[in-house]
């Protein structure tokens, strides 16, 4: 009965898969905003064997769960959250190589979620393509959704991942890089649940500066476009030309790019190694990673003024996600000039903007309460054109700069 349950899936797999372009938006489960912590499952790290084809999930940023072959053209994996319920941003990450060349699909099965990202290839792990649209299917057929991928294997490692991998080891090269310049400096404000270091990224050349700008990400595992986002961001500030020098001169920008190295390295879908949503607590501080900014932050900044804050994040389209406009800022009307001035400078790019209330335990209602700063929350698409959002960004940064140092001393 099992053989003949597995050919029938097989056929459904070659034959018969549905394609579905759209994907549930992203939810905030029932608990989201409970916030102390929860247990969850880690990812338990192997190798697999089958006939010549080998599989690993034995390194940061992978997640793949129990895996079996249903002959040797076929594979079927399962890929579940490190709790739930959990908003549905299922990761999956493996490395995959075959002794000889041949195609194989692989079809993975989630549990509390369905397949939301299009999966990008490596050859090294460093430089990623997404695959061929003609190799990917999402299988709608069956209660849950799948995702279904034909991969061209070889000797060669192959790399397969829901977004390209930025681990904690990659934005500690990258911060050590940046933090060469000399107006930026590294440090450790403080510790993740499992003890990583939450480094932040001090930018400015006057060290007694009183005006600051605060920039997060990564809160969320999966959301690597917001690192790309935030990346290009910071990295625009830190350019010789005389606006970026004048803005480092009058400005501090205080960025801690990734805000949850356990999760990003352990493939969780949402949440840190607390089993907890971290943009759900910017309220309680249940968590030692919300905690440790956010005390820096306060007393960082001390009697001082926060004129912009942000907080990058990813979704399925790019959407900027700001305060309503009766909530009086410390810089009024800055929220407005700086949307403006992305959509003249970039008038074929749609300038999704999305206010709401404060109401949320969220970081930008945290910037916004305690600091009466311009708060607003970035989210990038998916999978928005990599170009696109380095040129979105460097015109965000470029607009910042411009209408801050405008502002009156």
């Amino acid at each position: 009965m099992r053989s003949l349950l597995l050919l029938a899936l097989a056929a459904a797999v070659l034959g018969g898969c549905g394609r579905r372009g759209a994907v549930p938006l992203s939810y905030d489960p029932p608990g989201s905003t409970i916030t102390t912590s929860k247990p969850i499952t880690k990812p338990a790290r192997r190798d697999w064997s089958f006939g010549g084809i080998g599989v690993t999930n034995s390194y940061d940023g992978a997640r793949l769960g129990a895996l079996e072959a249903v002959h040797d053209t076929l594979l079927i994996g399962s890929i579940r959250p490190e709790n739930a319920p959990i908003n549905n941003s299922a990761w999956f990450g493996f490395k995959i190589w075959s002794s000889a060349p041949r195609s194989v699909w692989l079809r993975l099965e989630y549990t509390a979620g369905d397949h939301r990202y299009v999966p990008k290839l490596s050859p090294d792990g460093r430089t990623w393509e997404s695959i061929d649209p003609a190799s990917f299917r999402i299988d709608t057929t069956g209660e849950r959704q799948a995702g279904v991928m034909r991969l061209e294997l070889s000797s060669d490692t192959l790399w397969v991942s829901g977004q390209e991998r930025m681990t904690r080891h990659w934005f500690a090269d990258w911060t050590n890089l940046v933090g060469g310049h000399p107006d930026a400096t590294v440090s450790e404000l403080g510790q993740s649940t499992y003890g990583k270091p939450l480094r932040l990224l001090d930018i400015g050349s006057d060290e007694s500066s009183k005006e600051f700008v605060l920039i997060i990400s990564r809160q969320h595992p999966p959301e690597v476009t917001g690192s790309h986002a935030v990346v290009a961001f910071l990295e625009r500030l830190l350019q010789e030309d005389r606006l970026a020098r004048e803005f480092r001169a009058r400005y501090r920008t205080l960025a801690v790019p990734l805000m949850n190295p356990d999760g990003v390295d352990d493939g969780h879908w949402r949440h840190n190694a607390g089993g907890v949503d971290l943009n759900r607590d910017w309220l309680t501080f249940n968590q030692p990673e919300t905690r440790a900014v956010s005390d820096y932050f306060v007393d960082r900044v001390g009697s001082g003024t926060v004129r912009f804050a942000a907080d990058f994040h990813s979704t399925q389209e790019d959407v900027f996600y700001t305060t309503s406009r009766n909530l009086k800022t410390n810089t009024p009307g800055l929220i407005d000039q700086w949307l403006a001035d992305i959509a003249l400078a970039l008038p074929d790019y749609v300038v999704n903007d999305d206010p709401s209330g404060v109401d949320s335990p969220v970081s930008k209602a945290w910037f916004y309460k305690t600091f009466r700063a311009t708060a607003l929350t970035y989210e990038v698409g998916d999978e928005q054109d990599r170009a696109r959002i380095r040129e979105v960004s460097r015109v965000g940064a470029e607009s910042m700069m411009r209408r801050l140092l405008a502002v009156p001393r």
